[in-house]
């Protein structure tokens, strides 16, 4: 069953990766305690206070309170910063794409929206045109039309006549820290699901979706709003992105098709 996407996931991974940077103080050897209580024995008495408490449960608030300390401080500074706010609430990243919640730029009045240096051509001659390998779904058979831009970073293909009207899918290399598109969603309309055993994300309804240049820019001209639902996932080689009037269901079946 699909659960809420992964943005919770990279923040928990983001929170256990600096939880262990932290430095915490050592309790020290506890053993001795923890076996004299299980045995029912007492704890030596030192310093002649009768009524002193065991030190390895001094030691043990200790601990727990620096953590709680640490882990306070981090909350702070992740809620005072950008950068912060953005891991706990804003922004998640997968299979190239920012997923940012947020309101989007206006779009340019009039025209249709475009990626820098777009330019159409037959599908054999796109795959050399691309360093990644331009994956065809076998359940759309072949496009009705191949669009390559900025210079072969990503291929479009689109589907005209399918029976679900028009679909788009987006396909662009998979490196791990490259961000080609941005899209403007509601987190709640993000669902995690899994394509041909690997993890994928389902997104409902239109959202903004704007380009990223190369050198991290957002493209205005490509601001546009998609068409019906999203699903975004990546194979070793490349990332895709499948748009249109699609059901989950049949969404899948598309993308256990790309070949």
């Amino acid at each position: 069953m699909a659960d809420r996407a992964g943005w919770l996931d990279e923040m928990e991974s983001e929170l256990r990766a600096l939880g262990q940077a932290l430095e915490v103080p050592s309790p020290g050897d506890l053993t001795v305690a923890v076996r004299q209580r299980l045995t029912g024995q007492a704890a030596p008495n030192t310093g002649g206070h009768r009524h002193r408490p065991a030190l390895g449960r001094i030691r043990g608030r200790l601990v727990w309170r620096a953590a709680l300390v640490a882990l306070i401080t981090l909350l702070a500074l992740l809620v005072a910063t950008p950068q912060g706010r953005a891991v706990i609430t804003h922004v998640f990243r997968f299979a190239g794409i920012e997923l940012r919640q947020e309101p989007g730029p206006a779009r340019p009045p009039g025209g249709r929206a475009a990626l820098p240096g777009q330019r159409q051509m037959p599908l054999e001659r796109a795959r050399h045109q691309v360093s990644f390998p331009i994956l065809v779904p076998a359940a759309l058979g072949q496009p009705s039309q191949v669009v390559v831009s900025d210079g072969g970073r990503v291929v479009s293909l689109t589907y005209r006549r399918t029976p679900h009207g028009l679909v788009r899918v987006d396909e662009f290399a998979g490196y791990i820290n490259q961000v080609v598109f941005e899209k403007l969603v509601h987190f709640s309309s993000v669902t995690r699901v899994r394509v041909d055993g690997t993890r994928a994300l389902w997104v409902k309804g239109p959202q903004e979706l704007l380009y990223v240049t190369r050198d991290g820019a957002l493209a205005a001209a490509s601001a546009r709003l998609t068409t019906g639902n999203t699903l975004i996932w990546a194979t070793r080689q490349v990332a895709l992105r499948l748009e249109g009037n699609l059901s989950e269901s049949a969404a899948l079946v598309i993308a256990d098709s790309a070949h």
